[in-house]
């Protein structure tokens, strides 16, 4: 998990709860077209099924059921960006929607489970808590994550994760991949019960069409440039410019 990475939270929703069943129903409709395998998905069906199921699991068992059923979606956003939750209705007017950014799919699966569970945590909030101005992480949300084992700082930002901690529990009653304590040697790929950590997606999702001002940014990389056929081993495997014209500061030589 990368400390820089900042999960964020938007602006709140004042909906009436008499609106709660009807939410909740257009969730499940929704979470039904995400799950279903479709050429047009971004995100393969059985990732997002995935996510949901553990959506679900850790709303019972780490907020024992007194958070909404949210939504996922998966919107490209700033590259220090990993999520962020609406506490108000999106612009398709779902509400207690659940951004992950899909650049960062490819972490550990228990790196991206924090994420949601951070995200959740702002549902919690929002519901049953005191929610702050922005950028919504106040002291009642610090120690709420503190006490799940997923520590942030006023700011958002990822701070690990911690042991002996409910979600560490959680993570390996289910079967993830957990960090090894501070200083213990890193279990060794394929080791007899001690697996190694497993990335939910093998690379990020490839980029979609129309939006690519948005994933370059996020990125940091640029398209193929038809001058060159030198592979600059950017992060998805497009081409560079000739190397005199790329930036040396730049992760693993991508062009700017």
């Amino acid at each position: 998990m990368t400390p820089l990475a900042v999960i964020e939270a938007k602006a709140g929703d004042t909906s009436p709860a008499g609106g709660a069943d009807q939410d909740a129903s257009a969730n499940r409709a929704i979470r039904g077209v995400a799950t279903t395998p479709s050429p047009q998905h971004v995100i393969p069906a059985e990732a997002v099924a995935f996510l949901y199921l553990h959506v679900d699991q850790l709303r019972a068992e780490l907020f024992e059921g007194k958070v909404p059923e949210v939504v996922l979606s998966f919107d490209v956003t700033d590259r220090r960006t990993l999520g962020h939750y609406h506490l108000m209705r999106n612009g398709l007017g779902v509400r207690w929607a659940l951004n992950l950014n899909p650049v960062h799919l490819a972490r550990p699966v228990c790196d991206v489970l924090a994420t949601l569970l951070h995200e959740l945590a702002h549902a919690w909030q929002h519901e049953h808590g005191t929610p702050s101005k922005p950028p919504h992480h106040n002291r009642e949300f610090r120690d709420r994550c503190e006490a799940l084992g997923i520590p942030t700082d006023e700011g958002g930002h990822d701070l690990g994760v911690r042991h002996g901690t409910p979600f560490e529990y959680y993570c390996r009653r289910h079967g993830i991949a957990f960090p090894p304590p501070p200083g213990a040697a890193e279990p060794a790929a394929g080791s007899p019960g001690s697996p190694g950590p497993t990335p939910l997606l093998p690379v990020p999702p490839a980029r979609p069409r129309g939006w690519p001002s948005r994933w370059r940014r996020a990125s940091g990389c640029r398209p193929a440039c038809a001058t060159s056929s030198r592979n600059c081993g950017a992060t998805w495997g497009w081409r560079c410019r000739p190397a005199a014209r790329c930036c040396p500061g730049r992760s693993r030589g991508c062009c700017c």
